[in-house]
């Protein structure tokens, strides 16, 4: 069955009707035609009026289709999946806040802040580019998710290829099904094996490959549960490596910290951590 606009995000429903309907009137310029030919006396210019709202005018006519804009947010401890209208998917994870852009040749969304996943459906005359701080993803048609933190871009795909770049670097790196890649600071690093078939972020897992503290800390953050406080400078730097579950931050750090030399302390709602 062919999708309709409530299978659709409400900000995305009208991009959907211009993309299926761009090659006649929408309802709205039908009305304003209508309107104009109450206000025509010459009997003449009525009839071509009626003609024209009758029939429709061609697109080109009007002038090329805007970009259709729509932003999407989520709040910490929430989830949003989002179909688009091309059939793509994806999934917001906590306190994750993205722009997505449609046009005639491209489909471009900007990661402001936290991650998603994403499900793209093929469509090599409108490539889908994600753009996350100093890092950029490529794609045709595949399945990869995205974290953003403060100075790093993360990447993990799941099905076919992404070409990942950074802003301060002329040079790019594919990233096939069952590898990680990473850009920190505009620059691209090297890609790591991973196991694409287990439980990941959408199941409440997260393995990460000498990710810093400071950055494991703000993606907990998203999550619901107690908030974790930025840790010092010589301590959010620690690079971290391992698979864990992200919905108990306490267990979590204090796990981590017997293993990384910290400690963790809660007051009221709030985790603190020093070095031991």
């Amino acid at each position: 069955m062919a999708p309709t606009e409530r299978d659709f995000a409400p900000e995305l429903a009208d991009a959907l009707v211009s993309w299926r309907d761009r090659g006649r009137l929408s309802n709205e310029e039908v009305r304003s035609l209508r309107a104009r030919r109450r206000r025509v006396t010459t009997g003449a210019t009525a009839g071509v009026v009626a003609l024209v709202a009758l029939f429709g005018l061609p697109r080109a006519w009007l002038g090329p289709a805007p970009d259709r804009i729509a932003s999407l947010r989520t709040g910490r401890g929430e989830t949003r999946a989002v179909r688009l209208p091309d059939g793509t998917r994806l999934r917001l994870d906590g306190a994750t806040q993205l722009t997505v852009r449609y046009g005639k040749t491209a489909r471009d969304v900007t990661l402001a802040d936290g991650a998603a996943f994403f499900d793209v459906a093929h469509d090599p005359a409108r490539p889908f580019t994600v753009r996350a701080g100093d890092g950029k993803v490529r794609v045709l048609g595949t399945a990869f998710d995205i974290d953003r933190t403060v100075g790093r871009m993360d990447v993990a795909v799941y099905r076919g290829a992404v070409r990942v770049a950074g802003t301060d670097d002329t040079y790019s790196e594919r990233v096939p099904a069952g590898w990680r890649g990473h850009v920190v600071r505009g620059h691209v690093g090297p890609a790591v094996r991973f196991d694409a078939r287990a439980d990941d972020r959408r199941q409440g897992w997260l393995d990460v490959d000498g990710l810093r503290l400071g950055d494991l800390v703000a993606i907990l953050n998203r999550q619901s549960g107690p908030i974790v406080q930025s840790p010092p400078a010589g301590l959010a730097d620690l690079p971290i490596s391992g698979r864990f579950r992200i919905d108990d931050a306490p267990s979590l750090l204090r796990s981590l910290g017997m293993t990384y030399g910290f400690v963790v302390k809660k007051t009221d709602s709030t985790l603190i951590l020093s070095p031991e």
